[in-house]
């Protein structure tokens, strides 16, 4: 085992005169000692009693002298590398600690609580210079006692930080307050005043040769800060700009790294529509080369584009839409073309994007995409290309109708304008010619304060027919069109053609069944009954010759009797000859005693509840308003003509 050292300071004792060995033993257990104490950083007490006991044997006062100052030297020396390895130490602990933070915050407050560690300082406090150049911030302190230190703005060159700005070097002030070779601020004197702040040591940071800041140590008492503290403070705020600068190429790099996601995000979804745009032009160059329709096209932009449409006329009707689950309302607006406005531009309009479909100088329609927000740009030259399409297909339709119309209404203006008994010298249009058996065709000669296009277009809708020709002839609209279907009667279609177009709409309709050759006696028909309603005043409605009651009968001239009493009554003598009653004679009866029910039961020999019956019948027949005006009038002819012509035909 190794011996215990005693440290206790040697004795002076007295050698005796023959012990000269003893007292060098003595002196080389001292000596021991000594360097001992030095080697295991004894308090400086320790060592020097140690010291002074082996000077006071020393052969002389100088070497004694020496001994001292030597051993105190060693001593201050191994104590300042001692300092310097904890020192190390601990700037290799901050390191590793800077090395795994990756927040700009965290690390100033990391720096600021090991700088007091390290210092042993009363408060530490760190500032930022701002972008402009001119200004430094307190970002974090640690040790503060006031909240008027943290986050105080101050001029670059005021106080410590000033000199330090200025030189890149560190500086110090041993009182801060006094100090007049500082320049002072009253906000921050009274902040330095406020945590009672003496001394203050500034030391610069920098990255990469460029001051971002400046890291401080302060105490609240006067005093200076030894060489090894300022190289302490100057080490820490090496390590403490290198990890700010990896902070910043850190947050540079996810920057960078951001700006590439998002330009690859961009190329992707550039790509993506440039995709859509080729799959969108594909799709709509195959439509017009197979002679696709509007409804095709509209389907197409939808698959493509994800977002419902409508293509409209230039009217504002709806002619095609894809993507609603059923038919849309409060479509937008199509705009007149304003020929100074140059090129068309794309407008919104509540909740939907319309883009114009035009033609060299016409508008022909718009189409229009239902969607909250504006068309990408992408998005809006697909739908301008699916536009131009439009026109096209539209263009194409017009035309080829145009001239169809062109056939049609010389066809048509020669049969109603030629003499009667002379053929036209056109031919019926051809597709007319394979039309099967069945159905009449009809001729309405309207007048109406619309335009004949718009009317026309509006027609067109409501009769569903393709085999259809019109023509303005005598200040009329003459529409002859051939349907297999019951078409909608004059009477029906006027009203509802006025509601749509808010404006007159007057038709007298008539029924050829002899086709077209006998279009023309048809439309001589149809225009009487027009001048017949007009006549009368009856603006927006319609009627054929039948509806026209005595007026219709005056118009005939065949006078033909048997139909006139038939279209009034005719259901009345059809009940009677199946059913062996007596509803015409009892209808005759009730206008002859001038509508009364006890003469009408009087007459006839039957309960007034019997005539009351009978006449209930007769509504059901008749239909209510048989009573009233004209149709009364209607009635009571009719029944005087079936009395004086016994032998007409009631079948």
């Amino acid at each position: 085992m190794t011996k215990a050292i005693d440290r206790s300071p040697a004795r002076n004792v007295s050698m005796p005169d023959d012990g000269p060995r003893r007292a060098l033993d003595d002196m080389v257990s001292d000596q021991v000692t000594l360097m001992t104490l030095l080697a295991e950083s004894a308090p400086a007490s320790q060592v020097f009693a140690v010291a002074e006991s082996i000077a006071r044997r020393a052969s002389s006062a100088s070497m004694g002298d020496s001994l001292r100052e030597r051993t105190l030297r060693l001593k201050d020396l191994l104590d300042r590398r001692a300092r310097r390895d904890r020192d190390l130490s601990a700037l290799f602990d901050t390191a590793k600690d800077l090395a795994s933070l990756k927040d700009i915050t965290a690390i100033l407050t990391s720096i600021a609580a090991r700088c007091r560690e390290l210092l042993g300082s009363d408060l530490a406090y760190l500032s930022l210079i701002d972008e402009s150049g001119t200004e430094t911030s307190i970002r974090v302190t640690d040790g503060a006692i006031s909240p008027r230190l943290k986050n105080l703005r101050l001029p670059i060159d005021i106080g410590v930080g000033g000199p330090v700005a200025l030189t890149g070097m560190s500086h110090q002030s041993s009182d801060y307050l006094r100090d007049e070779r500082l320049a002072h601020d009253p906000v921050v004197d009274a902040a330095v005043a406020a945590e009672g702040i003496k001394a203050i040591l500034g030391v610069p940071l920098k990255v990469s040769g460029s001051l971002i800041g400046i890291l401080f140590a302060a105490h609240r008492s006067q005093r200076s800060f030894a060489a090894d503290e300022v190289e302490v403070l100057s080490s820490l705020a090496t390590l403490a700009a290198l990890a700010i600068e990896k902070t910043q190429l850190l947050d540079r790099s996810r920057e960078a790294l951001a700006e590439i996601e998002s330009a690859h995000a961009v190329t992707i979804e550039h790509q993506a529509a440039i995709d859509r745009g080729a799959a969108a032009h594909e799709l709509f160059t195959a439509i017009i080369f197979r002679g696709g329709g509007l409804e095709e096209l509209t389907a197409a932009l939808y698959d493509v584009l994800g977002i419902p449409a409508v293509i409209l006329d230039a009217d504002g009707e709806l002619l095609a839409s894809a993507g609603f689950p059923q038919r849309p309302e409060n479509l937008p607006r199509v705009r007149s073309r304003d020929p100074e406005a140059g090129t068309p531009q794309t407008d919104r309009e509540g909740g939907w994007t319309v883009v114009p479909i035009d033609a060299v100088h016409d508008r022909l329609g718009a189409l229009a995409l239902s969607h909250p927000e504006p068309l990408s740009d992408v998005d809006g030259r697909i739908a301008a290309r699916a536009a131009t399409v439009a026109a096209l297909l539209l263009f194409w339709r017009r035309s080829v109708a145009e001239m169809c119309d062109r056939d049609r209404s010389a066809f048509l203006i020669e049969v109603v304008s030629r003499p009667a008994g002379v053929k036209p010298a056109h031919l019926p249009p051809a597709d007319f010619s394979t039309l099967p058996d069945g159905g009449d065709w009809r001729v309405y000669a309207i007048r109406s304060e619309a335009a004949d296009r718009r009317l026309l277009s509006v027609l067109s809708r409501r009769l569903g027919s393709q085999h259809v020709m019109h023509v303005r002839y005598a200040d009329e609209l003459v529409v002859a069109f051939w349907s297999p279907a019951p078409a909608l009667s004059a009477a029906d279609l006027a009203p509802r053609l006025a509601a749509e177009l808010e404006a007159d709409v007057t038709i007298g309709e008539a029924t050829s069944a002899g086709g077209l050759a006998g279009l023309r006696d048809a439309y001589e028909e149809a225009s009487m009954c027009l001048n017949v309603l007009r006549t009368l005043g009856r603006r927006r409605t319609g009627a054929d010759r039948t509806r026209l009651g005595v007026a219709g009968l005056l118009l005939s001239d065949s006078r033909d009797l048997n139909s006139f009493v038939t279209n009034q009554i005719g259901p009345v003598l059809e009940y009677d000859r199946r059913r062996g009653t007596e509803l015409t004679v009892t209808l005759d009866a009730y206008f002859r005693t001038n509508r009364s029910l006890n003469e009408t039961a009087h007459t006839i020999r039957v309960h007034p509840n019997t005539v009351t019956q009978r006449l209930a019948r007769i509504d059901n027949l008749l239909g209510a308003d048989w009573r009233d005006g004209t149709s009364s009038l209607n009635v009571q002819l009719s029944l005087l003509i079936h009395a004086v012509v016994g032998h007409l035909d009631t079948g």
